[in-house]
């Protein structure tokens, strides 16, 4: 098990809502979680057999703005 860290410019409830399809849909994620600060968010996810560069990639061709913050 894998676990992520991101920092994400979200700071639209719309923009989160949109976020968490997404990261819904991504194959191999178990749990997530995403904590909110005033600038943005931080999501943390658990996953297997699936790299973060995959994880950014699909969630940037969604429009969002991430950078991975932690790997475990």
């Amino acid at each position: 098990m894998e676990n992520f860290k991101f920092e994400a410019l979200v700071t639209e409830e719309s923009q989160l809502k949109r976020l968490e399809k997404c990261v819904q849909k991504i194959p191999n994620v178990s749990d997530w979680q995403v904590t909110k600060y005033i600038n943005g968010i931080l999501l943390s996810v658990k996953a297997v057999n699936i790299r973060a560069f995959d994880i950014l990639q699909t969630l940037q061709q969604e429009g969002f703005t991430l950078e991975q913050v932690y790997e475990e």
